[in-house]
């Protein structure tokens, strides 16, 4: 499944993330299979972690897309944009009120989706009804990007499909040996757990709904797949009568320190305890 872990990570911060976790759903995964498919990447974590035998990802967010696309085909150039932003509220301002499709290249919007994202309130990606970036300056003083982090992730890039839509698209390519992982904006538990405004377009009810029908089709059709969220009645019906497992994760978005420790679910279409010892003592230790 995994030729080696890479000593790389995100270059954006993502609602939701996944880094602190990501070991613990590393070992949770199948040991073997095919291809690896992520329809949820934001900001990649679980993605970036290790590298695969083959993947595709995708995401709905355009804007997210193209920024990755820009990052395989010519990281240095997006690099170069960046330095010659300076870490102003009135650029920071001047750049928010300009929308994606704005900007000439996709080096270009890849720029400013990074610039916006290292040096907004809390790196919180967030877009109105219109697609416009809306969050306010954060007044950090940190820089936009590792240069060897991100010479890291574009080289993995260019071993990977990426493409931009609905979740179900993505997987029209998806047979029996492969493995698929999920991770959706989150189903409601109260203040910024709920966060789901990506896109123009929010994720709910209906939607998570959808989801849950896909994995099951999936199922039918021999392919595993395992499923983050939170932990709550509507997601446990949801993915009734396949295995559940709890996972201790952290949300640093969240303005209160308190509740940042949540505990969420790892729905799977296969039973974790009957993967190989080793990865089942593994799981054990990580998720405990």
């Amino acid at each position: 499944m995994v030729r080696f872990k890479n000593n790389i990570g995100p270059f954006i911060k993502w609602a939701g993330g996944k880094q602190s976790i990501a070991d613990q759903l590393l070992s949770c995964f199948p040991d073997n299979f095919d291809c690896f498919y992520e329809p949820f990447v934001g900001g990649g974590s679980v993605f970036m972690a290790t590298e695969w035998k083959s993947a595709v990802i995708s995401d709905v967010n355009v804007w997210l897309v193209d920024t990755y696309r820009a990052i395989r085909d010519d990281w240095k150039r997006v690099a170069e944009i960046l330095d010659t932003m300076p870490n102003e509220k009135s650029f920071f301002l001047d750049l928010r009120s300009k929308h994606a499709s704005f900007h000439k290249t996709i080096f270009d919007s890849a720029a400013a989706f990074i610039y916006l994202n290292k040096t907004c309130f809390r790196g919180l990606f967030r877009v109105n009804k219109m697609g416009y970036f809306n969050v306010p300056y954060g007044q950090y003083d940190r820089r936009y990007y590792d240069p060897s982090n991100l010479s890291g992730v574009s080289e993995l890039l260019r071993k990977v499909e990426i493409f931009h839509g609905d979740f179900e698209l993505c997987l029209a390519t998806a047979n029996s040996g492969d493995f698929v992982y999920f991770d959706p904006p989150y189903y409601k538990l109260g203040g910024y757990s709920d966060f789901n405004r990506y896109t123009p377009d929010q994720f709910k009810e209906a939607e998570h709904m959808r989801l849950a029908a896909l994995c099951r089709e999936l199922d039918q059709r021999g392919i595993r797949w395992a499923v983050s969220n939170s932990d709550t009645p509507f997601t446990r019906e949801l993915f009734k009568g396949f295995f559940s497992t709890p996972v201790n994760a952290r949300r640093e978005i969240n303005l209160k320190s308190g509740n940042r420790d949540i505990s969420e679910l790892l729905f799977t279409n296969y039973d974790i305890k009957q993967l190989s010892r080793k990865r089942v003592q593994q799981a054990e230790f990580l998720l405990q």
